[in-house]
């Protein structure tokens, strides 16, 4: 029995025009110190021959770019040219397994055929989660090792990335952290095998090559989606979402190689950045995806993330149910943990109730410091089919102001500072927004401090609901 389609389902349906608009219409003013490039990363196409993508992750990556400059708004997409997306589309069928969808229907009949065929498995390189850039290098990741670079100009892809280093992983996390003060990138890289080893690593300005801070072992593989940094920690989070290392192993797709250890607590892995000296420290069970910020103070260090209690966030973003009239979703709140070293403790608070994700900060400003303002996308009721209202908390009181409008759903909220700014939310906060009712999207910023609405620049087209966007 087909299931009964929302007015969202066409949000995460298949967009493949490519088009260029050298000066769009829009409404409202643009703040003349607003220039530069918002590019979104995510799945556009989830359909490839006779086989229709199953998970939200599936879809074959699209770069989405706004330009602004001198109160002009350009944009333009194109798809991400990866090994995955080309061969797929030229056999007209998938090349290899993606994240929720076999290449021959069933795990068995993959391996089955794959045997028979004699085919080996090229490295999995559909880099549609997230961009970002290493010295003059953009690119686009994965929770693959594979990141393929592209052109910021003209979103042509350029091949694939490689740091000038020999540390091998078969995975890397989709969202490194830049040290504003040091210019250092980290980022924390995964080789599976009877031991697993996380190697956390930095790039240090100016370079290719990837120095390991620390590497922790694990026999199973606790998956990290992100993780956190202050002035001298890193901060890992162990939660009991798993990984079956041998699933994935025998190319089980990822989205079947989760598992939930039940009676398992959390633990934050905490590095020391200059001695490698390791803390763990136990809290209550939770799953984060995206952590907000974190920082250190009176000898403490502060965490913030977007939790979830228990269970697997990825299990709901199959496109089933995110097309249902009737979606279920799980439900991540603000959290603050506030560890302490010397007696290894855990303090942990509810900042906010709403149901919120996609968490930005002023991240140029405050990465891995002390703040007062995060952005998120959040659900205002329990009939929402998705986040469809953007919110700015106030850390410190808890105090929200709100963003949303009928007709649209937003996509993760990106703050760009005013370059004279003297304070923290002087800036404005931009996103993609889709319209249920005349199914197209459209870019809105408002003003980072008030929350009003400044622009509003339509397009003729739908984007699919993209995953993480930067400003460059």
């Amino acid at each position: 029995m087909e299931i009964q389609k929302s007015h969202l389902a066409q949000a995460f349906s298949s967009q493949l025009q490519e088009i260029t608009i050298d000066n769009m219409n829009y409404e409202g003013s643009i703040p003349s110190w607003l220039n530069g490039s918002f590019i979104n990363n995510g799945p556009a196409q989830f359909e490839v021959g006779n086989t229709t993508f199953t998970h939200w992750f599936d879809g074959f990556a699209m770069l989405k770019k706004f330009d602004f400059n001198k109160e002009k708004i350009c944009f333009q997409n194109q798809f991400l040219h990866s090994e995955q997306y080309l061969k797929s589309n030229v056999l007209q069928a998938l090349n290899q397994n993606e994240f929720g969808t076999y290449t021959d229907g069933t795990w068995l009949k993959s391996i089955l055929n794959k045997l028979i065929s004699g085919k080996k498995n090229s490295s999995y390189d559909n880099c549609n989660v997230n961009t970002t850039k290493i010295g003059h290098h953009y690119i686009a990741m994965t929770e693959s090792n594979e990141i393929i670079q592209f052109d910021p100009k003209t979103l042509e892809s350029k091949g694939s990335f490689h740091f000038s280093d020999n540390i091998t992983a078969q995975s890397s996390l989709a969202h490194p952290h830049l040290d504003v003060n040091t210019g250092e990138i980290i980022n924390i890289f995964l080789q599976i095998g009877k031991i697993c080893q996380y190697h956390i690593c930095k790039l240090i300005p100016g370079s290719l090559k990837r120095e390991i801070i620390k590497t922790i072992e694990c026999k199973d593989v606790f998956y990290m989606h992100s993780f956190s940094i202050t002035k001298n920690y890193i901060i890992l989070f162990k939660t009991p979402l798993c990984l079956n290392k041998w699933k994935i192993i025998f190319e089980a797709t990822i989205s079947r190689s989760f598992y939930w250890k039940n009676n398992l607590s959390s633990y934050f892995v905490i590095i020391n950045r200059y001695t490698g000296q390791v803390h763990e420290i136990e809290t209550e069970p939770f799953v984060c995806l995206h952590s907000i910020n974190s920082f250190e103070r009176n000898n403490q260090i502060i965490i913030d993330l977007a939790c979830y209690h228990k269970g697997n966030p990825y299990d709901y973003f199959y496109l089933e149910n995110l097309k249902s009239e009737h979606t279920q979703l799980m439900k991540a709140q603000v959290k603050r943990y506030i560890l302490n070293l010397t007696r290894k403790s855990c303090q942990v608070e509810t900042i906010n109730n709403n149901v919120i994700e996609f968490p930005r900060i002023n991240y140029k400003s405050k990465n891995g410091s002390d703040y007062k303002y995060a952005y998120m996308g959040f659900m205002t009721n329990t009939n929402a089919l998705f986040l469809n209202a953007i919110q700015k908390l106030d850390i410190d009181s808890g105090n929200t102001i709100t963003w949303q409008h009928s007709d649209y759903y937003p996509g993760e909220p990106v703050f760009v500072p005013n370059p004279n700014n003297m304070l923290e939310d002087e800036g404005v906060v931009m996103f993609i927004a889709y319209n249920i009712n005349k199914n197209h999207s459209a870019l809105i910023v408002l003003d980072a401090q008030t929350m009003q609405q400044m622009t509003k620049a339509i397009l003729p087209i739908h984007l699919p609901m993209g995953l993480h966007s930067n400003f460059y």
